[in-house]
């Protein structure tokens, strides 16, 4: 009887651990800095600001939909990563207890027994806890993706309205 080994590499269980994708995009290209303070409010009536106060904030909107991307696909990697590493586990704890004792065992109860080793009960735990995070950081990156859209219209409807005004002043005493 042959039996297979799956050798769990526990470097990519370690949050500090950078998958080779991670260092080979840091060697040509950077990920934005945090902005400083906190992602900004819209204004109710965003028609009252001036041309330089929206151009400001929608600039700071912009900034922070890049960092909120940038943690945003972070937290799909480390998600992913978690993921694998828990099938992975998963596989191998089963793979492990099917000793000669536990032939009678059916698939359910070996099953069962698996999901309940403390070892893959942890490992789902990180998972989890990687979704959630993955979760959060895309709702900052919604609500900052609405904010930039939603001033970009702004700035849209007064450019229209720029010529407008300008062709209608030519003739107003």
């Amino acid at each position: 009887m042959t039996r297979a080994v799956i050798r769990h590499n526990q470097d990519w269980a370690n949050e500090e651990f950078e998958d080779p994708a991670t260092v080979e995009f840091n060697k040509r290209f950077r990920n934005p800095n945090k902005p400083e303070g906190e992602i900004p409010n819209l204004p109710y009536n965003l028609d009252e600001l001036s041309d330089a106060d929206l151009m400001s904030l929608y600039a700071e909107f912009m900034a922070w939909l890049s960092y909120a991307k940038a943690e945003l696909v972070k937290a799909e990697i480390s998600e992913e990563r978690q993921a694998n590493n828990c099938r992975v586990l998963e596989a191998e704890v089963l793979i492990g207890q099917w000793s000669d004792g536990a032939k009678g065992d059916t698939v359910t109860l070996a099953k069962a027994r698996r999901d309940t080793n403390p070892r893959v009960v942890a490992q789902q735990e990180q998972h989890l806890n990687s979704r959630a995070y993955r979760k959060l950081v895309e709702s900052v990156f919604d609500r900052c993706e609405r904010g930039a859209q939603l001033m970009s219209r702004e700035l849209s409807r007064r450019i229209g309205l720029s010529p407008k005004e300008s062709r209608t002043a030519r003739f107003l005493p």
